[in-house]
């Protein structure tokens, strides 16, 4: 057995692997509160839903022309090999674009893939259209689209919050107030784009409440807010927050 360390977008761990099989996974010392998503790990390389090949359905293989288009949700999918499929979608890509145009093509596909910015498939899958032609991209995120919106007339432009973000150090050392759009829940600091090792949210909230932060939640859940810190809860309609912020 050997073990190996990986990185992930909700931390890095330790991995035991046995003749290609994935035995146990361990959390590492630098990391004090690691995600438990690290379990999934385990028998995520092959778990039964996991797609191990390439698949096409039966109607688009078998009638190119029609695609059997009424039979789409309920065929069977036929597995291919990964020359057949690269055959079939570089001719799909090529009659799209003299048919249609490259503006055709939505360039969407949107994820994090894995952890790492060279594996962010938006960003790979746009550097593959760019070299047929281009194709039609989509303004903002599916996740920050709104943040990305309404920071700029409120706060600061997404760019710069994201950038310049204030550490926990400086906020448990000089900050009196802490008011939270959205609640502080510490599910979504379980993880970022690009990886994580050390989760360093809890300990900042509790060195924050030992220094005296008084903290208020804005959310239409209580528990929006982590328990130990005690928030002031202000209950909103969902949907209303926008609209609180700029009053």
């Amino acid at each position: 057995m050997r073990r190996f360390r990986t990185a992930t977008h909700w931390g890095v761990y330790e991995v035991d692997v046995d003749h290609d099989e994935v035995v146990d996974v361990h959390s590492i010392n630098e990391d004090p509160v690691p995600s438990k998503a690290m379990y999934a790990l385990k028998e995520a390389a092959s778990h039964s839903s996991r797609i191990d090949q390439p698949y096409v359905r039966r109607g688009w293989l078998e009638n190119p022309d029609t695609r059997e288009r009424a039979k789409r949700g309920e065929e069977e999918f036929i597995p291919v090999s990964w020359e057949e499929a690269f055959e079939l979608a570089s001719a799909e890509i090529r009659r799209v674009v003299d048919s249609l145009g490259n503006t055709s093509i939505f360039g969407g596909s949107y994820g994090w893939a894995s952890a790492g910015r060279f594996h962010h498939a938006q960003s790979q899958l746009h550097r593959f259209l760019n070299l047929i032609g281009g194709c039609t991209r989509a303004r903002d995120t599916y996740s920050t689209a709104a943040a990305q919106v309404i920071l700029p007339h409120v706060v600061a432009s997404w760019q710069e919050m994201e950038l310049a973000q204030t550490s926990w150090t400086e906020i448990a050392e000089n900050t009196e107030f802490f008011l939270a759009f959205g609640g502080l829940p510490l599910r979504n600091t379980q993880m970022a784009y690009g990886g994580i090792t050390e989760h360093q949210s809890t300990g900042g909230l509790e060195r924050a409440l030992a220094n005296g932060v008084e903290f208020v939640g804005v959310s239409p859940q209580k528990s929006d807010m982590p328990e130990f810190i005690n928030a002031e809860w202000i209950s909103v309609r969902p949907g209303t927050d926008t609209a609180l912020m700029l009053g």
